[in-house]
């Protein structure tokens, strides 16, 4: 190996590094809306899991380093506002299965996962904005345990690179993320035949 293409070599080795030692740590945070939609007549449980209200994401690039982001604290917080107010009632459950009997006093249980959580930078995409997606699978499950729904939803979000440093742009984006497949969530559920079987069954086991 020549003198200059080992400098070369050596110069590309240590970026390597030094980007690999570099972190860009994103806390998501700021005020999300939930979406007006018609209240759903039940009152349901809901089980938020240790990962969904603490999730984290982290990716290495080779271009710029190591990303965190957090997105826990601000998903959860916006998941029991959303609940809150597409259902007559809300409470937190145990996690399941359902024992025989447990949720009586409740006509089912919803429990939301983070499936995937993705994102581009300016410099992967070429575009002028970051952006961020995020899939969440929504389970229910009638009173008896058994599910009787599952749903693959994804949210999008993006924010312009040039009015925000990188951290507080990607925290945007993935906001806006949350606040989209929140909004599909909400149109998109009580849209489902499951859901008004599920609502025809509870209306005549209270007429029973």
């Amino acid at each position: 190996m020549s003198h200059l293409k080992y400098r070369t070599h050596l110069v590309a080795m240590v970026m390597v590094v030094i980007l690999a030692g570099c972190t860009t740590n994103v806390i998501v945070e700021g005020t999300v809306p939930t979406p007006l939609v018609a209240k759903i007549p039940a009152t349901i449980g809901v089980y938020f899991s240790d990962e969904f209200k603490t999730f984290e994401y982290k990716e290495v690039m080779r271009e710029s380093g190591t990303w965190k982001i957090n997105l826990g604290k601000q998903n959860l917080s916006f998941f029991q506002n959303l609940l809150s107010s597409m259902f007559n009632g809300v409470e937190e459950v145990p996690e399941p299965p359902f024992q025989s009997g447990e949720m009586q006093h409740l006509d089912g249980v919803i429990v939301p996962r983070i499936v995937k959580y993705g994102f581009l930078t300016p410099s992967i995409s070429g575009l002028k904005f970051y952006s961020a997606s995020i899939q969440y699978q929504i389970l229910l499950y009638d009173r008896s345990g058994d599910i009787i729904g599952d749903w693959n939803i994804v949210g999008y979000g993006k924010s312009e690179s040039g009015a925000f440093g990188a951290d507080d742009a990607l925290g945007e984006a993935t906001l806006l993320a949350i606040r989209d497949g929140g909004a599909r969530i909400a149109i998109e559920m009580s849209q489902q035949p499951q859901i008004a079987t599920w609502l025809q069954n509870i209306s005549s086991a209270g007429v029973e």
